[in-house]
């Protein structure tokens, strides 16, 4: 399920991706949970790591798409943006918010689906995802690898940080839940920490900061932690 935000001050233009979004829905078998706003300053109100894909127009009234793009790769730096704009030269600006696509006005269907194409391609990589079984108030309850912040180890005991809370488990060391998640994105900071690379919001000196929370980046793992993240995000660093 891919969650989508959708941009755009024209009510036509919104209603118009929409529509092509149900579309495609229904030709793919596939499955949107989609929200909408109408300026920029709206969707970076408080704005969370919640989206897979942020649809984004450049020319908006009170905050442009551009200015826009930027704040959101300052807290967000794995959502997938495509631009919509009525000009073709904007497009180039893209590249600096590292955006995958962009749509031209009016919204055709056929360069809509390959635009979609390739967001389902790139999404995929961020959307595996498995459950592990933790402690909770006495009893044990499964949580999704695609809502942990980041694990990390104290004692003999396994912490883990999530959107639900805090939980903790004895099951395995953090070497062998490291290595279990790999594929999932998460990767050893430290001897202490295992972080969810779709959670980081910046890395600075021997400090990477997860879903608002600095935490200790460690000399003998940080080559290895900054090209990671470099390829999970897409890019070279």
């Amino acid at each position: 399920m891919l969650r989508i935000a959708i941009v755009e001050d024209e009510k036509e233009c919104q209603a118009s991706l929409i529509e092509q979004l149900s579309r495609y829905e229904k030709e793919h078998s596939d499955n949107f949970i989609v929200r909408t706003f109408f300026d920029g300053i709206d969707i970076l109100d408080d704005y969370t790591s919640e989206y897979d894909l942020i649809f984004l127009d450049i020319h908006m009234k009170h905050q442009d798409g551009m200015t826009t793009a930027k704040k959101i790769r300052m807290l967000d730096s794995s959502v997938i943006i495509v631009f919509i704009t009525a000009l073709a030269q904007y497009a180039i600006e893209g590249y600096k918010v590292n955006a995958l696509d962009f749509i031209l006005k009016p919204v055709v269907y056929e360069q809509f689906e390959g635009t979609m194409d390739k967001v389902l391609k790139t999404a995929d990589k961020y959307r595996k995802s498995k459950e592990l079984i933790v402690s909770d108030d006495g009893s044990k309850r499964k949580i999704d690898t695609d809502d942990i912040y980041y694990i990390e180890v104290v004692g003999h005991i396994i912490v883990i940080h999530s959107k639900s809370g805090v939980f903790e488990t004895r099951s395995k060391s953090l070497k062998a839940i490291a290595d279990d998640l790999k594929e999932y994105g998460f990767i050893q900071s430290g001897q202490s920490h295992l972080i969810n690379l779709k959670f980081v919001d910046k890395i600075k000196g021997d400090v990477v900061t997860v879903a608002g929370e600095e935490l200790f980046l460690s000399r003998s793992r940080k080559k290895e932690f900054i090209a990671a993240f470099g390829d999970y995000v897409g890019m070279e660093i």
